[in-house]
């Protein structure tokens, strides 16, 4: 019943109806659901802005972790340091002149215009006199765990270990080089506190992992938190990624050393009340109901009418008007159906006229047959008349030419129809032929091999005469010694749907290039071309003539027709 009733309704009713579902459903949804959206919205936005404090945090590590790096490229890229710690002393004046004078002020310059640094230490395989705060053997830390990389690279490396940040570095020379050399640069405690900027997320925590994933840094919050930062991004990170469930949790890699920065911030940390969200949400669907369903009753209302009004014109179609004239004002689908029926009126006109034209067409065709019935009457009179009166003088060569004459016209004509029996078609040809032996004094022979099955099909006429014309014409005429001979047989195809017949005569033969063009153009003295176009347009491409030639011996020509009742 419910589906009846749908088919039944109007098509603006139906337009109405579903456009106010498709309006209210996801209104209603959005109201009842709008306390989770705002929520979402507000932790995305907080997801935001942390995000953007966490990209700062980093720019402010990464630009200070550059300074750093470009005071160990300042010692490691200086060619009196290479000198000092590459080449062994022998003078312990030259060595304390050296310390002096290049190395204490380079390091002091260092530290001077880097308030974070608290300390530059070198680590040497040379034999200098160490020094608590510049140099020492470095044969002191190689049992340090991070003293294997970086030995092995010229990269700075940075580390965290029980609470001191300092980065290593190996220096004058490749990792080749013979003397080891290493360059230890500290940081002052609280360099990370103090770069790692909080204030405005009070109930937040950053938390600094390592290369293998190890935390090394953890900031304190400034209020009071009911998690363990440390332990969460522990399970975070061994459990393969993934949400922190209650919590927002952000991650990013530090540009200029292997550690991984996190956030984390309790999720009910960064709501607020979301009421007047509610409220406003509230007032707006309502306004919007009112517009749309405005603009719904507009929209229904002009896309029915252009329904109608093509509707009203296919009525008119189907009344019998059909010179109606259609305009599309719109490039959608009602204006292609529109522009559709316009131009299938269009054809049904242009058939409508074809089709009266054909009907004149046809009309002079019958008048033109009456007329051709009556001019073959008078001709055969004449011949009979020419026949006895031959008879009657006794010129009996004359009246036998009279009597082939009108058998070749009577099969020729056929009462002027286009389809005739084989075995007249034959008659037609065997006649033209009798009339060219007369003619060329019997001086060449033709020889008949026709499949009696054939006799009673159908064929269009006047196929095998203008071959054998051309036959006689070109090949028989050309002949220079011997006696002329032309052959002709006719059979069932071996598809046993074709019927098959071939005209071969001994003359010199076709030039290849005119046996090429001879069907295709209209080639002077060949009549060839137009009895294949009536094969094809009246039988189909895949029928018609074939030649084959070999000069100086032969000419075949072969003609392919379906077996067709008529």
């Amino acid at each position: 019943m419910l589906a009846n009733w749908i088919h039944s309704m109007k098509l603006r009713h139906k337009l109405f109806v579903s456009y106010l579902a498709v309006v209210l459903i996801p209104l209603t949804i959005l109201g009842v659901y709008s306390y989770q959206q705002s929520k979402k919205v507000q932790l995305e936005q907080a997801h935001i802005v942390l995000q953007d404090n966490l990209r700062k945090i980093d720019d402010n590590l990464s630009y200070k972790l550059q300074r750093f790096n470009s005071a160990i490229e300042l010692i490691s890229y200086n060619p009196n340091f290479s000198h000092i710690f590459n080449e062994e002393y022998t003078s312990y004046y030259a060595m304390y002149v050296d310390l002096k004078e290049i190395v204490d002020p380079l390091i002091n310059t260092a530290t001077f215009l880097n308030s974070d640094i608290q300390r530059i230490i070198i680590y040497t395989e040379n034999n200098l006199t160490q020094r608590m705060n510049s140099i020492m053997p470095i044969a002191a830390v190689e049992h340090e765990d991070w003293y294997k990389d970086a030995m092995q690279t010229l990269e700075t490396h940075w580390y965290i270990r029980d609470g001191k940040v300092f980065g290593v570095r190996r220096i004058f020379g490749d990792v080749n080089y013979e003397k080891k050399n290493l360059v230890y640069v500290e940081l002052v405690p609280g360099f990370l506190s103090n770069s790692i900027n909080l204030s405005d997320f009070k109930e937040a925590v950053a938390v600094i992992t390592d290369s293998k994933g190890e935390v090394v840094f953890a900031t304190e919050p400034e209020s009071e938190t009911t998690f363990d930062a440390v332990k969460l991004v522990e399970q975070r990170l061994q459990g393969g990624g993934g949400e922190l469930p209650g919590h927002l949790w952000l991650h990013r890699e530090l540009r200029e050393s292997k550690w991984s920065l996190s956030m984390i911030v309790p999720a009910e940390a960064l709501t607020i009340s979301p009421w007047k969200i509610i409220r406003a949400t509230l007032i707006i669907e309502g306004i919007s109901v009112a517009v749309l369903l405005l603009i719904i009753w507009i929209f229904s209302r002009v896309f029915v009418r252009r329904i109608q009004r093509l509707n009203h014109k296919m009525q008119l179609v189907e009344e019998g008007t059909l010179t109606i004239n259609l305009k599309v004002h719109a490039g959608d689908e009602i204006g292609e159906l529109e522009s559709r029926f316009g131009k299938m009126l269009a054809s049904i006109n242009l058939l409508i006229e074809e089709g009266y034209k054909s009907k004149i067409t046809q009309r002079e065709a019958e008048l033109r047959a009456l007329q051709a019935q009556i001019n073959p009457h008078f001709l055969y009179n004449s011949l009979s008349v020419i026949n006895w009166k031959a008879i009657e003088a006794g010129a009996d060569e004359i009246s036998r030419m009279a009597g082939i004459l009108s058998a070749f016209y009577r099969t020729t004509l056929n009462q002027g129809k286009d389809y005739i029996l084989v075995k007249d078609e034959l008659l037609n040809t065997k006649s033209y032929l009798e009339m060219q032996l007369i003619m060329h004094d019997y001086d060449f022979d033709v020889v008949y091999e026709i499949d009696e099955g054939i006799a009673e099909h159908r064929m269009i006429k006047l196929v095998l005469q203008p071959i054998v014309e051309n036959a006689i014409e070109h090949g028989i005429d050309q002949k220079r010694t011997g006696r002329g001979a032309l052959r002709i047989s006719g059979r069932v195809g071996e598809d046993k749907h074709t019927m098959v017949f071939i005209v071969e005569d001994n003359g010199p033969g076709i030039p290849p290039d005119v046996a090429d063009e001879v069907l295709i153009k209209q080639s002077r003295g060949y009549g060839l071309r137009n009895v294949q176009e009536r094969i094809r347009i009246q039988y189909g491409s895949q029928y018609g003539i074939t030649i084959a030639s070999e000069p100086g011996c032969w000419t075949r020509v072969c003609v392919t027709i379906p077996i067709v009742e008529i």
